[in-house]
């Protein structure tokens, strides 16, 4: 099992191993396959017996994307800080959390499993739980829409106190980069030339995470795309690389990995966001620790 003890290069690198092949480690119960995890600071926190420093009412949950760590959040020269400790910092009724967890499960499953952690974690606080603020980066905003159907679902208590979900550059409409691998996969796989055909059968061997990248998948069914949870506010942020909104650099890559439109789902039916904010200059894996960004959540948030 992989610990806050290990060094950083060991995390990382079982953090990339489970994006691609998480759900493959996983059905072998290979202990590489990363367990769903939260942390308060660099502590381990229980589900079933949560402890914490100080609990507040309101539990702030950050969630990282695809073969990432909850280090993602770190805001560079920040002495550790990362959204959820800066809204924190000005109310002290927030209590912070991160959440680790394998990225090449199918997000459904993640979905599942959150869902269950939150109706776990909710129930046991030591306090009253009165509110619950889901930051979700890339993969983990599809994964706060997967856990959020699977606790309708189940009609977990969790949800009534569920005021705001953040998607940060999520990928709702799919992911370009995601989709052009499958679009080069399928090219390849149909190549009358055996060693295309291989290189076909390598790029198909990416997880069961990845794939649902493609499509902005969140639940099993493939046709099946749940509405936003009703009653609760729902914030989206997108990157961009240029500077220059007009720059056709973004139209071609939006933030590197995400599409603008498809961070805001304009592709999804029967969305209605709260707010909306575009930080041109400011690429994917940026979105998730850069001081503009940490502003406009505290404006959206507090």
């Amino acid at each position: 099992m992989d610990t806050n003890t290990s060094p950083a290069w060991q995390r990382h690198a079982s953090a990339i191993l489970s994006g691609f092949l998480g759900d493959w480690l996983e059905a072998r119960d290979n202990p590489l396959a990363m367990p769903m995890t939260l942390f308060h600071g660099t502590e381990p926190v229980a589900p079933g017996s949560p402890i914490a420093g100080g609990p507040g009412s309101t539990l702030c949950i950050s969630i990282h994307g695809l073969m990432e760590l909850e280090s993602v959040w770190t805001i560079p020269g920040g002495d550790g800080a990362h959204y959820g400790s800066l809204l924190a910092g000005v109310n002290s009724d927030i209590t912070p959390l991160t959440l680790r967890y394998n990225t090449g499960r199918p997000i459904y499953r993640n979905g599942e499993t959150l869902a269950d952690l939150l109706d776990s974690l909710v129930s046991q606080w030591p306090v009253p739980v009165s509110r619950i603020i889901l930051i979700g980066h890339s993969m983990g905003g599809l994964l706060i829409r997967s856990a959020c159907h699977h606790g309708q679902c189940h009609g977990y208590g969790w949800l009534e106190q569920l005021s705001d979900c953040v998607y940060i550059g999520a990928p709702h409409d799919g992911s370009w980069l995601a989709k052009g691998a499958r679009a080069v996969a399928d090219l390849m796989n149909r190549a009358p030339r055996d060693y295309l055909r291989v290189l076909g059968e390598v790029i198909d061997l990416r997880s069961e995470g990845i794939r649902n990248l493609s499509r902005g998948e969140v639940v099993s069914g493939v046709n099946e795309q749940p509405p936003l949870l009703p009653g609760t506010r729902h914030y989206a942020v997108c990157g961009l690389l240029a500077r220059d909104r007009q720059h056709p650099v973004n139209t071609l890559f939006g933030d590197a990995l995400v599409h603008e439109s498809s961070a805001r789902g304009r592709e999804r039916e029967g969305w209605a966001l709260t707010g909306v904010a575009s930080f041109p200059g400011v690429d994917h894996i940026r979105l998730a620790h850069h001081p503009r960004v940490a502003v406009q959540l505290e404006e959206w948030l507090l």
